[in-house]
């Protein structure tokens, strides 16, 4: 969910709603870690990881649909940021 709100630059409303899906803990571990890593390697992280997010299709559908949450949260979709998506939902599969 961060990698979806850092697209455009992580806006207030975007850290709220990720916020109310996980604690301010592994937020700032996570965005630590993402701020050292290029695009690139961040979906590799993911898609190397990606039994650590998701071990069921449901699991996987509610984390797409909260990584949608995110980027209309802003009440902003970018092209970007619907690649993004697009990006993690083939790196989930």
């Amino acid at each position: 969910m961060l990698y979806v709100a850092n697209v455009d630059g992580i806006q207030s409303e975007e850290i709220d709603t990720i916020l109310e899906k996980t604690d301010s803990v592994t937020f700032n571990k996570v965005k630590k870690m993402f701020a050292k890593m290029k695009d690139s390697e961040i979906l590799k992280y993911i898609e190397e990881n990606k039994q650590s997010f998701v071990s069921t299709e449901a699991e996987r559908t509610e984390l797409l649909n909260d990584c949608r949450e995110i980027i209309s949260s802003d009440n902003q979709s970018t092209v970007m940021e619907e690649f993004v998506i697009k990006s993690i939902e083939k790196v989930l599969a």
